[in-house]
């Protein structure tokens, strides 16, 4: 019997499963945080109802620090792991969801619903395909451990207290990733700019928002400035909008200010390409007027400088190599408030032949007059690749490509995953190729169907590396 066929009648407990995570709103919660709950109280719900189901199911299962739960198939004094690295915690919802992104439904074959894509629905498929092998009590060599994280989305203080405490596992996977095997991953880190908020004039640029997460493209962006025409700037704007069929806005005029409100398309800012920066471009309709000091500056670097450049030419990075591709650059926070402190948040991914060394100089070098100070962001990774010869590698290429009927070269991406944490880890999954990625947008879905098609590669994977 072919794998799908075997782990078809899984789907309707999966998806009931999948519910139950899909409507907790895992997100960052400093408001809630503490010893118990160190990334919010959403979070530890979420690793408490995996633990919920791996009870139920009868398998092995523990928490470190509160901030990993493991759960465990295979004989318990096995000497090498098989590691299956996912997180729970997704980013915030955000808007122009046109359904409730924490009330899951189906729709058209389609899951919707926070995180469907980043990563609970295949977090989901990995658990069920560990709970196919015990199901039919198959025995391994290796033990198999899920290691489910609730930091991947911000600052990755998880999974390496988790390696401190538990060692690090003999070769794994993280299916928060696409198929086929990717096998590299693009360094990624973030740059921060901090700057003065002075500005006088007929023109003020009063407060700018966007953005919410380094690692997002802002779908959303808002302004509030005051300027002797409100009109004019009201006129200006809506043509503007015109221009560009994919952004959407309004504005509304209070005393001499005027509120702007700019619409974009949020994406995941690994691949800023798929979405319309809501930030930047705010920033290159406002530059126009005769803004000063330290608002001009922030507006021209924004607006001129970084706008609609994701391979970070202008700031004298774009770079390409020819196993791991180009440097991508998203723009995912921006701030300024009369007066106050701003704060400019650079992404940057990046191949092998680039240095976080070579990023802050140039970023500082074509700075212009903006008086800003650029500090590295802690927490970013450099560049990971294992090797196509490694058994790991070939022995997914093979499973993937039995099951699709189509082999696959590994590749490199632009995302980052926990896999790169691991010496012999790779991203494998769950994102197909003839699937648009929506992971970190509005409407976020995944394709029923590929609930057991990812659980059924999975399972023989693991079968395969764990036998």
């Amino acid at each position: 019997m072919e794998w799908f066929e075997r782990t078809k009648p899984y789907e309707a407990d999966l998806i009931a499963d999948l519910n139950q995570i899909v409507k907790i709103p895992s997100i960052l919660d400093p408001n809630t945080q503490s010893d118990r709950t160190p990334f919010g109280v959403d979070m530890a719900r979420a690793l408490a109802k995996m633990e919920e189901l791996a009870a139920r199911d009868g398998f092995r299962y523990g928490r470190v620090d509160n901030m990993v739960t493991w759960i465990e198939y295979g004989p318990a004094d096995a000497a090498e792991t098989v590691a299956i690295l996912t997180h729970i915690d997704i980013v915030p919802a955000g808007e122009g969801w046109l359904r409730d992104p924490f009330k899951p439904e189906i729709l058209d074959g389609l899951y919707f619903g926070r995180g469907a894509a980043d990563m609970k629905a295949d977090l989901m498929s990995a658990y069920y395909a560990m709970k196919y092998l015990a199901d039919h009590e198959i025995t391994l060599t290796r033990k198999i451990r899920l290691i489910i994280g609730t930091d991947e989305e911000n600052g990755w203080r998880d999974l390496p207290r988790y390696f401190e405490v538990e060692g690090e596992p003999t070769m794994g996977f993280s299916p928060d990733g696409a198929f086929p095997v990717v096998n590299g991953e693009k360094a990624f880190q973030t740059v921060q700019l901090r700057f003065a908020n002075q500005t006088t004039g007929d023109y003020v640029l009063r407060r700018f928002i966007a953005g919410s997460r380094p690692n997002v493209v802002p779908g959303e962006a808002r302004a509030r400035v005051s300027v002797p025409n409100p009109a004019q700037v009201q006129n200006e704007f809506a043509t503007y909008l015109a221009q560009y069929p994919f952004l959407s806005g309004q504005s509304e005029v209070r005393d001499q200010e005027v509120l702007l409100l700019l619409k974009g398309v949020q994406a995941h800012g690994a691949y800023p390409q798929d979405g319309e920066n809501a930030g930047t471009y705010l920033a290159n309709f406002l530059r126009r007027f005769a803004f000063n000091a330290d608002a001009k500056t922030f507006l021209d670097f924004i607006g001129r400088v970084v706008h609609d450049d994701i391979g970070a030419e202008n700031l004298g990075l774009r770079y390409h190599d020819d196993v791991m591709g180009d440097l991508t650059l998203n723009v995912g926070v921006m701030r300024f408030s009369q007066n106050g402190q701003g704060t400019i948040l650079l992404n940057f991914r990046y191949p092998q032949g680039v240095n976080v060394q070579a990023v802050t100089t140039q970023v500082q070098r074509h700075l212009g007059d903006f008086a800003a100070t650029v500090e590295v962001w802690p927490g970013g990774m450099e560049p990971h690749l294992v090797p196509e010869t490694d058994e790991l590698v070939g022995t997914l290429s093979l499973v993937y490509a039995k099951q699709t009927g189509m082999y696959m070269n590994p590749r490199t991406s632009n995302g980052g995953s926990y896999a790169r944490l691991l010496k012999r880890g790779v991203a494998f999954g769950g994102q197909f190729p003839d699937v648009p990625v929506t992971s970190h947008q509005a409407n976020e879905s995944t394709p029923v169907a590929n609930l057991t098609r990812s659980m059924a590669i999975f399972a023989e994977s693991l079968l395969k590396l764990a036998k």
